[in-house]
């Protein structure tokens, strides 16, 4: 078996292994379980004939032999991603189809404006709308599996365009029976005794931080729930778990039983941005992106 056969999710598997130096955290971030990638690094020595990792109870190394299949491994994954990048990004101009991407903020704030203006100047243009997170919208944009992003702010990337157009202070969602519920001028420091839920950082990692940071700068570190993955925040806030940040924009959905509270002071902000290829904008997301006020 040649390195040139191999097959590509293999090497994704191999790369991601070879970084990590880990199995249980190569697994994890691979999104399966470690006896499938230990099994799949066994077979790649056996087909290769070579020994890729040294290991011991203690710790995971790679050999000289695996060092030189990173190296090419690195720059086959780079080519095979450059090239479905460009067979998606041609396939997308070809088939007049602009593929956007969104968190569900943008949704209540500034994606209406954009599609009514997509709608307006573009009526041939068939539109895609996939809700994503932040980190993969990320991936998908320099993928060219999406064209434009509306992803939480801050990004830095070397290889998108990235425009901020909204901004707003959040709010925190109480119950009615919580003594703060009914007060105006509330601040963060009213709250520092109560439980704070939270999505997971992976979700929204600036967010999460930036909610973090406000409550060290208040003078506080936060007890904090944070919700499992087929838990609602709001459901956990609902039944009296907490307290809860939420955006703004989304004020139309207070469910009965809660408050939407203003925080003087120092606050967590959410920005929005809207993202797109530098390399490859079509001449749609060009025009799009150009009239879509920034902040």
């Amino acid at each position: 078996m040649s390195i040139n056969t191999m097959d590509i999710k293999d090497l994704r598997c191999f790369i991601v292994l070879a970084e990590e130096l880990n199995f249980r955290r190569a697994a994890e971030k691979l999104h399966m379980s470690q006896p499938p990638l230990t099994r799949l690094i066994g077979r790649l020595e056996r087909e290769l004939g070579i020994t890729l990792f040294e290991r011991t109870t203690r710790r995971v190394e790679l050999t000289e032999a695996g060092q030189s299949l990173l190296r090419e491994a690195r720059g086959l994954i780079l080519c095979a991603d450059e090239t479905a990048r460009r067979i998606r990004h041609a396939t997308s101009e070809a088939s007049n189809r602009l593929r956007v991407g969104y968190v569900p903020l943008a949704l209540y704030t500034v994606l209406p404006q954009f599609l009514d203006q997509c709608r307006k100047d573009f009526p041939e243009l068939e539109l895609d709308l996939r809700e994503r997170t932040t980190d993969m919208q990320l991936s998908e944009l320099c993928s060219a599996e999406i064209d434009i992003g509306f992803i939480h702010m801050p990004i830095y990337s070397n290889l998108l365009t990235v425009k901020p157009v909204y901004r707003e202070p959040m709010k925190l969602a109480v119950p009615n029976s919580h003594p703060m519920a009914n007060h105006s001028g509330a601040k963060l420091t009213d709250f520092a005794s109560d439980v704070l839920i939270m999505h997971s950082r992976a979700e929204n990692p600036a967010m999460y931080d930036d909610i973090l940071r406000c409550c060290t700068v208040a003078g506080f570190s936060p007890r904090i729930l944070q919700k499992a993955d087929d838990q609602s925040c709001m459901a956990l806030l609902m039944a009296g778990q907490g307290v809860h940040f939420i955006a703004s924009g989304m004020e139309c959905l207070e469910p009965n039983g809660l408050k939407h509270l203003a925080i003087s002071g120092i606050a967590p902000t959410l920005e929005l941005a809207i993202a797109w290829r530098q390399e490859d904008p079509s001449s749609a997301t060009k025009s799009l992106v150009s009239q879509i006020p920034g902040v």
